[in-house]
């Protein structure tokens, strides 16, 4: 999935919300997926980080339409899941909203854990949410790769001791499209 555009949509409305102007696309695209709690402090939001996922839920449901679908994930998974491979979905989104975008995207129902940022101390680029994953699917770290497409993903897969594919970015090893998995 690409949620980038939608997502700075999401933030534009939270800096007008929460600051009294909007994101631009200048403050926004360096840190994209960083999480709700950064998000507060590097964007100057005047929330709690309750009152923020809050409301990314409600704003983002209303922009799903717009989140594009990467046409390979389907038969992947598919294919993974099929063959015995357990699957996680390690995420800086909360759960009420991964479980929309899942159920949008055709999704749900290929993941044993989802691993979401409301369910973990601290979330990517810390590694608590990749060993939330590796605990729930019952695989030591260096058992399990993760799939990931920001810097993000990489550091926590990275903290946690565990084999790195870039989805467009460099780590272990490189794809730039998820059928080369």
């Amino acid at each position: 999935m690409k949620s980038e555009e939608v997502w700075f949509k999401v933030c534009e409305a939270a800096g007008l919300r929460f600051r009294g102007r909007p994101l631009t696309r200048e403050e926004f695209f360096p840190t994209f997926g960083q999480g709700t709690a950064a998000d507060i402090p590097v964007f100057g939001l005047k929330c709690t980080v309750e009152e923020l996922d809050a409301f990314y839920v409600n704003e983002f449901a209303r922009h799903l339409d717009a989140m594009w679908v990467n046409p390979e994930a389907q038969p992947l998974l598919a294919r993974l899941q099929v063959s015995g491979v357990k699957l996680a979905l390690v995420t800086n989104t909360v759960s009420p909203l991964a479980g929309k975008i899942l159920a949008r995207a055709g999704l749900e129902g290929f993941f044993t854990s989802l691993a979401t940022a409301d369910r973990v101390a601290q979330a990517k680029p810390a590694p608590d949410l990749v060993r939330l994953a590796c605990s729930e699917l019952g695989v030591a770290a260096h058992e399990a790769w993760m799939v990931g497409d920001s810097r993000f993903d990489r550091a926590a897969a990275q903290s946690a001791g565990v084999f790195f594919v870039g989805l467009g970015l460099d780590g272990d090893r490189r794809i730039e499209r998820l059928s080369e998995l």
